[in-house]
């Protein structure tokens, strides 16, 4: 049997109280984020999917869907499964399901959640539907587009029609629509090639739902972009939906490409050793992740992090230095990856803990 750590954060605690290392998200970030994003999309004209492999969070995914998002996007099967225990109905599995084992859990996922999942090739499309006549289930279904990623999908045009149609001959599926997803631009730091770049793949898949509507299919549901993009993406006539994620929590990296958003998470550390010019921070790359670069420190623009090792972080300063035990908040480079190191957050607001929430699907990969 698990046990809570006695220093688990409790609600109602004081910030400046909690035992480091400690991952934090303020919900006033998050809102005044999900704010913008929502109503910046609807003034497109389009909806927003909010993609849960940034949060893996349900406590955080409810707090969000509090205020109204079109449904879910997740990148795996164990993320889709934790949103139906939560309650969320309308899911998009934004990757695709192989082997008989996945295959089975997602057919009788699709009993309890209006599950929409990707597919990209034929023999794949009919192993889905063989699992969906098995479990007695129907599953939506959306042919990924290659658009520029050149990681899953068929080229737009062609190809996608004739996945389409043989998506929507088999028993057990329902074609409806496409997924195009331009990660390879979404942190991209030149806005103007961003755009042009953007643009052009949401226009070949928007073309591509014409050819596939030419070809007598209805196209119920095309999605696409994410926090970087998204804009662009939904400024393209035939596109229905974006699927930003990373906007609700946000990273150091992130934040440099798009500024309107605020960074909501953080991990709270303490300096526990110091000497000129340098102090040393009790929470390094098990609790940070560095994959998008180098993190920074909150509210101390003087300083710079030099390196993570894997307990310490080793800050270089030219400010008045901090005394030993004194704490700081480090915002990480990839947010994504910094809530799939912890089991747990504290939602904060205002300086005191208002909820404290597992992360139920950090540290999985089904």
């Amino acid at each position: 049997m698990t046990h809570p750590s006695p220093t688990e954060p409790a609600p109602g605690s004081d910030v400046a109280d909690l035992d480091t290392p400690q991952l934090l998200v303020d919900l006033d970030v998050v809102d005044g984020n999900v704010r913008r994003m929502f109503a910046a999309a609807r003034g497109q004209g389009v909806r927003v999917r909010v993609h849960f492999k940034s949060l893996k969070c349900t406590g955080l995914a409810r707090h969000v869907a509090a205020a109204g998002p079109n449904g879910f996007a997740a990148a795996k099967l164990n993320e889709a499964e934790a949103l139906a225990d939560a309650g969320v109905t309308d899911i998009l599995l934004a990757n695709q399901v192989v082997g008989p084992h996945k295959l089975r859990r997602a057919a009788r996922l699709a009993r309890r959640a209006d599950l929409i999942v990707c597919v990209d090739d034929a023999d794949n499309a009919r192993a889905l539907s063989a699992a969906a006549v098995a479990e007695g289930t129907q599953i939506r279904v959306l042919v990924e587009v290659d658009i520029g990623m050149a990681r899953c999908g068929v080229p737009p045009g062609a190809a996608t029609v004739e996945l389409a149609r043989t998506v929507a001959a088999l028993p057990g599926l329902r074609f409806h629509g496409l997924q195009g997803y331009d990660g390879h631009l979404q942190m991209l730091p030149d806005y103007e090639s961003r755009q042009a770049q953007s643009l052009a793949g949401a226009e070949a898949l928007a073309d591509t739902r014409r050819q596939v509507e030419r070809a007598g299919l209805p196209v119920a549901l095309v999605t696409g972009g994410g926090t970087g993009t998204w804009e662009f993406v939904a400024a393209v006539p035939g596109v229905t939906e974006v699927q930003p994620g990373s906007f609700v929590i946000m990273d150091a990296a992130y934040h440099k490409v798009r500024p309107e958003f605020g960074c909501a998470l953080s991990v709270r550390a303490a300096v526990v050793s110091r000497r000129p010019g340098q102090y040393v921070l009790d929470a390094g790359s098990k609790a940070i992740s560095r994959d998008f670069g180098t993190p920074e420190i909150k509210g101390r623009p003087g300083d710079r992090v030099l390196r993570l090792n894997e307990e310490h972080t080793i800050v270089a300063t030219d400010c008045a230095g901090l005394a030993v035990g004194e704490a700081v908040e480090v915002l990480p480079a990839h947010c994504c990856a910094t809530m799939n190191l912890h089991r747990a957050c504290a939602a904060v607001r205002g300086g005191r803990v208002e909820a404290v929430w597992p992360i139920e699907c950090s540290g999985r990969y089904d």
